[in-house]
């Protein structure tokens, strides 16, 4: 008996769903900003977006901790539910899994490359994305492989504001986070 499939089982076979883009928000102890990121970015794509998976991490991630209430406090303001989060701590096998790292400060994505090296291509900085987006340099997620090494460096951290006891400054951060998670948004979604 053949192993081959005849064209007729062929074409009755259903049609491959393509693999979801899966996109990964890194920060340090995952309770306040990646957190807040990911939500937020499930949020602009409407919910459950079948083409993109989105979840977060921390670099020294605090695993099995709730998200910090004043991220969701911010997030409830929105209309978006963060309770029930559960952190974890980034892994190897994690961002082997990932095609879109995105941190938060330099030092996650030092971190990040340090505990897997071949992430290198696919790891950036939310405020590198949300620029090179927002200038009109960056037009798909699918350009930038051909255009990263002409990108501009693109200078500034997003502060971590889990010391924060100012709650106006700590919002101060997740609107930041809120505008750039934005562009983010866009910039997956184009030509999808």
């Amino acid at each position: 008996m053949s192993s081959a499939m005849s064209s007729e089982q062929q074409s009755s076979a259903p049609p491959q769903t393509p693999a979801p883009l899966r996109v990964l928000f890194v920060c340090t102890g995952n309770i306040c900003r990646s957190p807040a990121a990911e939500y937020l970015l499930r949020d602009y794509l409407g919910g459950d977006h079948p083409g993109i998976a989105v979840s977060s991490a921390g670099v020294a991630g605090l695993s099995g901790h709730p998200m910090d209430s004043r991220s969701v406090d911010y997030l409830k303001g929105r209309g978006i539910d963060g309770n029930g989060f559960s952190a974890r701590r980034v892994s190897r096998r994690i961002l082997e899994s990932q095609d879109l790292v995105v941190c938060f400060e330099q030092r996650q994505v030092d971190s990040c490359l340090i505990t897997h090296p071949g992430a290198m291509s696919k790891t950036f900085r939310l405020p590198q994305l949300a620029q090179w987006h927002r200038s009109g340099l960056l037009p798909s997620l699918t350009a930038l492989p051909e255009l990263r090494h002409g990108l501009p460096r693109v200078d500034g951290d997003v502060e971590d504001p889990v010391g924060f006891s100012s709650a106006k400054e700590y919002t101060r951060v997740l609107e930041a986070i809120d505008n750039d998670v934005a562009e983010l948004s866009a910039l997956l979604t184009y030509g999808r």
